[in-house]
Formats: structure tokens, sequence, C-alpha cells
């Protein structure tokens, strides 16, 4: 997977440079990688750690990814599906592991998947498209799902069936998809595989829906972290969740959990930690927050209000900076 994300800097980092970015907003606990940042070496610089980043693209400049910025250059490969792809093919609500080095906050990707949930034809459209089955699978939609490649929610409720659908989204404790982002996919496309594990590095960032929840062990997902009592105590199957921790002897801990409203959720609502199983609140008021910069709707461009989704999704694009030429090489 270290082949997995440089292409999609190419691609962006010329037209970002002249367009307004955010950064962002730290999820709280050990930095928003799970990374401490007190310490120094011997340069005067935070020494960076490994970093396993698996969850959803919630905005550009650079990506953001559960909350944290992560950087990326022309070196970088992306792939989709485990093929590589061009940088096109990335947009935000897709669900993305990365392989990154990060301190703090900020991280540079060494490699990102973008990882499908489910691609193939649809067999069933129920609840005014609210509801999917593709391939055998359930697919929800909700408010937060996003739209690609032209498809919009009404298109979707009238969609026939057969009509061949990209799914991104996080399986919930039953192993329905909760979709992110949906959008068509060409009758060549390659069909998802099994679903994602945290690439396995020193420290781990990780979101997804509690399955299964034991005395010292937790399962998000697909993959089955150590949790201490106190902190296990507090999780609930069905939960929503992005976990923070670190590999030691072959298991992976978990020293954070932040409870999430949404996957696209920057700013969580809760953060628990292991070292004192207490419990801090976002600090939200009023509406919810998702895109981690003090209420109202979705930026869910990544960059300039609402609007800006609406102007994007008309286009048939992906949400993010317009720029000329190329491809999805998503088909």
């Amino acid at each position: 997977m270290k082949r997995l994300l440089a292409a999609w800097a190419c691609g962006l980092a010329a037209a970002l440079a002249a367009a307004p970015g955010w950064a962002c907003v730290d999820p709280g606990g050990i930095g928003g990688t799970g990374i401490d940042p007190g310490g120094i070496g011997g340069t005067g610089q935070r020494a960076e750690a490994e970093l396993g980043v698996l969850g959803v693209i919630t905005g550009f400049a650079s990506i953001c990814v559960n909350g944290i910025e992560v950087h990326f250059d022309a070196a970088t490969p992306v792939a989709l599906n485990g093929e590589p792809v061009s940088a096109a093919a990335l947009g935000v609500g897709q669900v993305v592991a990365v392989r990154a080095l990060g301190s703090g906050t900020q991280a540079r990707a060494q490699a990102i998947d973008i990882v499908d949930a489910a691609v193939g034809p649809l067999s069933a459209v129920e609840g005014g498209g609210e509801l999917l089955q593709i391939q055998g699978q359930r697919v929800r939609v909700g408010a937060a799902t996003l739209f690609g490649g032209g498809l919009s929610r009404t298109q979707l409720a009238a969609a026939q069936i057969g009509e061949t659908m990209r799914v991104s989204g996080l399986r919930d404790a039953e192993g329905t998809i909760v979709a992110t982002r949906i959008e068509p996919a060409g009758p060549n496309a390659r069909a998802a595989g099994a679903d994602p594990e945290e690439p396995g590095l020193g420290r781990f960032l990780v979101q997804g829906f509690v399955a299964d929840v034991q005395p010292r062990a937790v399962r998000v997902g697909a993959t089955t972290f150590a949790v201490a009592p106190e902190l296990g105590s507090q999780l609930s199957r069905g939960q929503l969740v992005r976990v923070a921790g670190r590999a030691e002897g072959g298991n992976r801990i978990v020293e954070r959990a932040d409870i999430l409203r949404s996957p696209l959720d920057v700013r969580p609502e809760r953060s628990l930690r292991a070292d004192t199983g207490g419990e801090r609140r976002s600090g939200r008021e009023g509406g919810e927050d998702r895109s981690g910069r003090g209420g109202g709707d979705v930026d869910r461009s990544g960059r300039s209000g609402p609007e800006r989704v609406e102007r994007v999704e008309r286009s048939g694009r992906s949400e993010r900076p317009e720029r000329s030429g190329g491809n999805s090489g998503r088909n």
C-alpha cells in the first residue's frame, strides 16, 4: 500500500494554491493524530511517527481525514480498490486508507487507497432512494450522503434497476453500508474488495461503527482493538467512533475514542480517554457542526460553503477545486 497516495497531490496542488483552504480541526486528545506533540528531537522539531489512518475525506486543502490535515506531493501514489488511478478519482465523502508520517494534527501521506464499500448494479431502490440493494448488500442513504459523477438524490430515487453504482461508506453494527458518497460507475468498474482494516503502522486513527464490545476489546468495522475497561465500558455497539492509539506487541491499543454524530463530523460530540476514563465534550451548541468550524451546514466541498456544493453537484464533478483536463480514471 506504500504506493497509493502521491498522484492525488499532483492534480490538486496547483488548484489549491490559488484557492482559499481550511485547516482541519484538532479532534482533541493527544493531538489530532493521537501522537504526543510535546517532545522534540535533537533538531528542535517534533519527532514523526508512522501513522495509519482509515476514515472519510471531509475536505481538501491538502486532504482532511479524521480531523487531521494530510499533506501530499507529486510523488504520492493513489489507488482505487488497490489499482492505481489519477488524482481526479479523489472526492469528499470517500473512505480512504492512508499510510502517513505525522505529528500533532499534521501528517505527510506516503500512500492512499480509496476503498469502496460496494460497486455493482442496483437490484432494489426503496423508500424514495433511502435504501438500496447492490449485489445483495443493503445501503442506507442519509442526509449526509454526498453524490458525484452528475448523480443527484432525485436521480438516485428514480434510478433504474441494473444501473451500476459505486458506494463509499462505513458498515453499521448490522452490516448495512451507511453511504457517505454515491456515484455512477462504468460497466468495467472494479468491484470492491474486503472491508478495509487499519494499515497496521505504529500509530492509528480509525473511523467506523462499533460492531462488538468485550471487557478489554472493541471491534470497529473490520478491526479489533485492545481497550482499557474504563474506556470500553463507555462504548456500545452501534456507536460511530473515531479511535486513536498505538500498536504494541501485536495489539492495537486504543488511547482515545471520539463519539461522532455523522461520518462527516470533524469535531466529536464526546471524547473519551483511556488514561483517566474521563470524558470531554466538544463544546458545540446549537446545530450540528460537521465541518468542525462552528455550527451550520456541512461544507461538503471542504472550502467555501453550501453554494459551492450545489454548483459542484450540478456540474457533475467531484467535490474539489475546479481544474481542466483529465478523466476520473475510475471506470
